[in-house]
């Protein structure tokens, strides 16, 4: 995307027309734009030592309880997806359809081909 004015100006287009608010989050803190996004917002966490011991103690309450932890590996993988997938969008240029459950573009080798990229040797994954 760098060095590419084309593609820097269709990013720019095509966030000003998905524009209709914003929410930054800095480590717990939130600034909203509007701020009436933040109507049923939690409470900010404070920065500094201390401020994962809310995930610890979830995590640990869950090896008891046995219920999902607030930061589950499965919602984490399923959210960063989200945002590999606008990458690739925005790489191709076009919208795409996803197979969530195989985890594919439909019909797309192009778009699916971004998926991954080559590994360095050692590093290899099995093939499945």
């Amino acid at each position: 995307m760098q060095g590419d004015p084309a593609l820097l100006q269709r990013h720019a287009a095509q966030a000003r027309r998905a524009h209709k608010g914003k929410i930054q989050i800095l480590r717990g803190a939130y600034i909203p734009e509007p701020e009436d996004l933040l109507k049923s917002a939690p409470e900010a966490t404070p920065e500094g030592p201390g401020e994962d011991r809310y995930h610890i103690e979830n995590f640990l309450d869950c090896i008891r309880t046995r219920k999902r932890p607030n930061a589950d590996a499965e919602i984490g993988h399923r959210s960063t997806t989200v945002c590999h997938l606008i990458n690739i969008c925005r790489e191709v240029g076009r919208k795409l359809r996803w197979d969530p459950k195989a985890e594919k573009f439909l019909g797309d080798d192009e778009a699916n081909k971004l998926l991954s990229r080559p590994r360095r040797k050692g590093y290899e994954l099995p093939a499945v």
